[in-house]
């Protein structure tokens, strides 16, 4: 696969899906994104605008369709559709309604591109990641969910603004849900390689109070963003650029997506939740063991139980 030849399809023309299509577009990530909705109309119409800024970019191609087969030869398809939350829902409340939307989803990628590396965005992703993989003929390291990706960038953020540190210097990770239960593996957060717990904690403040403010802020900032705007999209439309870019130029980056957890993670081997994996050309090429304490091992079993009960009584 090749930025310059590659073929990206999004299944969803939802404010989620359009974003992803205008993001892979505006950060020139491939030349062909395919925007797939049900109602053609709405497909047409986000395309259409989005290609009136193609002029002013690279040369690139955005297509609009209904048609599935359309999808066909695509490198990477990304995954938005399903019912949206609703202000006062939790991300789970809405896999009654998405799984079955999932389900014949998966059953048309499979039909017309059994090849192509499918990232799931739509929530619950985790459970519905769970539900994609059971429901696929392809290979399950060609499927995983956007996981905690977004959630650890915007710890990233915030922390590395506390800490007065570049960014690509903090080295720590959201696993677990991407909803209330996940949590911040902070026995393994680093800061340019040394450990937070010896790194210069500015004055005023406590490490102790750092880790409980950002944990805290990390859990709830979509539904923060969510009452002010009524959605989230910009930032998992950013998410999802990143992960596409390390699959077609198989930069082996490491993001914490949705899988089914190693054996050495201690909860089994069904449960889908968000750790850190090396993402390439393959998808998932491998998983890493993130070390933990024995207080972040039951916080990950709590969010395993909390994924696995929500699986068993809405898939």
């Amino acid at each position: 696969m090749s930025p310059k030849t590659s073929k990206v399809g999004v299944v969803g023309a939802g404010n989620v899906g359009a974003d992803v299509a205008n993001a892979l577009v505006l950060l020139r990530k491939c030349v062909t994104v395919v925007l797939f909705d049900r109602t053609l109309s709405k497909a047409e119409g986000q395309a259409w605008d989005i290609e009136d800024s193609i002029p002013l970019l690279e040369e690139m191609e955005i297509i609009p369709s209904n048609n599935y087969e359309d999808l066909a030869d695509s490198d990477v398809i990304v995954v938005t559709v399903g019912v949206q939350q609703k202000l006062g829902q939790t991300r789970l409340d809405l896999l009654s309604d998405n799984a079955e939307i999932i389900r014949l989803t998966m059953k048309e990628l499979d039909r017309v591109a059994p090849n192509s590396i499918v990232i799931i965005v739509s929530n619950p992703v985790d459970v519905l990641t769970r539900i994609a993989i059971a429901n696929s003929t392809r290979a399950e390291n060609l499927i995983f969910g956007s996981g905690t990706v977004l959630d650890t960038a915007r710890l990233r953020y915030q922390l590395g603004k506390r800490l007065n540190v570049a960014l690509r210097d903090i080295h720590v990770y959201v696993i677990g849900e991407h909803g209330d239960s996940e949590f911040i593996v902070w026995s393994s957060a680093f800061i340019g390689g040394i450990a937070l717990t010896e790194f210069f904690i500015p004055e005023g403040v406590t490490l102790e109070q750092i880790q409980q403010e950002y944990a805290e802020l990390t859990r709830k900032r979509g539904n923060s963003i969510f009452e002010r705007k009524g959605n989230t999209s910009y930032g998992i439309s950013t998410v999802v650029c990143q992960l596409v870019d390390s699959i077609l130029r198989d930069e082996k980056e490491i993001f914490p997506v949705s899988v089914r957890a190693d054996s050495n993670y201690g909860i089994g081997n069904e449960i889908v939740l968000g750790l850190p994996c090396i993402i390439s050309s393959v998808g998932i090429e491998r998983q890493l063991v993130l070390p933990r304490n024995a207080y972040e091992q039951r916080l990950l079993e709590e969010s395993a139980s909390k994924l696995n009960e929500a699986y068993n009584s809405g898939s």
